[in-house]
């Protein structure tokens, strides 16, 4: 174990009693570097590999115990993304569970199954990111073909391992509002045919019995700011966040049984 405490990782920043990044109140680490660039990405400060603070592995995790009474949770290393150090996530976890603190990897799943198993395997529970059930809409608004992701979703399924899906509703990218005539959607049955494409998605997430949640999350524009102090553009200033009735429709998807063109 002495080997894993001698690990160190680049960390951009922490956050003490985190409540949206896995079960209970965590303690969020936030790791340095991203070889992706998401259209909507909340922490765009987060990218550069090379900036953050340099920091142990056995360092950051005494700082963790120190809110340790605190965390009904545990510790979740989040990015940027953490798969991207690899090494250094796993030795995160292997210190965190010395301590018996559970531990979660919010990962978008950019990096190839060969250069980052270990730490999948040593994880307790995987916060995974589907950027669009779509290659080409992935590539165009992240940088991802999806195939590395799929292929971690693949791996927990076969290990048993725990797994939390998130999606972003952008709207006209992986969610419709509007029909292809340009009209806003105002039934349900009419949202259902202009999403297929999400449809046919949860229905694909729906045969992993490693799954425990699908969480859809409405994009936001929060973190555009971040983006105006880096100077870069944000490319999706002009898209507005999804309508109420189209999150709830969305959402409902997660709990039907029989999705519209086959069973789930």
């Amino acid at each position: 174990m002495q080997k894993c405490n001698a690990v160190s990782g680049r960390v951009h920043s922490v956050e003490t009693l985190g409540a949206l990044e896995g079960p209970g109140l965590r303690f969020v680490v936030f790791l340095q570097g991203c070889p992706i660039r998401c259209a909507y990405c909340h922490n765009p400060d987060t990218w550069e590999m090379d900036a953050g603070k340099l920091v142990s592995a056995k360092d950051q995790v005494q700082e963790i115990l120190r809110y340790k009474n605190y965390l009904s949770g545990g510790v979740t290393i989040s990015g940027g993304e953490p798969l991207a150090q690899a090494e250094f996530t796993r030795s995160l976890i292997d210190e965190c569970h010395i301590h018996h603190l559970h531990t979660a990897i919010d990962t978008s799943g950019a990096v190839p199954l060969s250069l980052c198993r270990d730490a999948v395997t040593a994880a307790d529970l995987i916060l995974l990111d589907i950027k669009s059930f779509d290659r080409e809409k992935a590539q165009s608004l992240c940088g991802i073909d999806m195939s590395h992701t799929w292929a971690i979703l693949d791996y927990c399924q076969l290990s048993g391992k725990p797994v939390w899906i998130r999606h972003v509703l952008v709207p006209g990218i992986t969610v419709m509002e509007k029909s292809s005539a340009g009209k806003p959607l105002e039934k349900e049955e009419d949202f259902l045919i202009e999403n297929a494409e999400l449809v046919e998605g949860i229905k694909r997430l729906k045969t992993y019995s490693c799954i425990e949640k699908i969480e859809l999350l409405p994009f936001h524009k929060l973190g555009e700011f971040k983006w105006e102090n880096l100077s870069i553009p944000f490319p999706l200033h002009d898209v507005d966040e999804p309508s109420e009735h189209v999150i709830g429709w969305c959402r409902k998807l997660i709990s039907l049984k029989n999705l519209p063109g086959g069973t789930s």
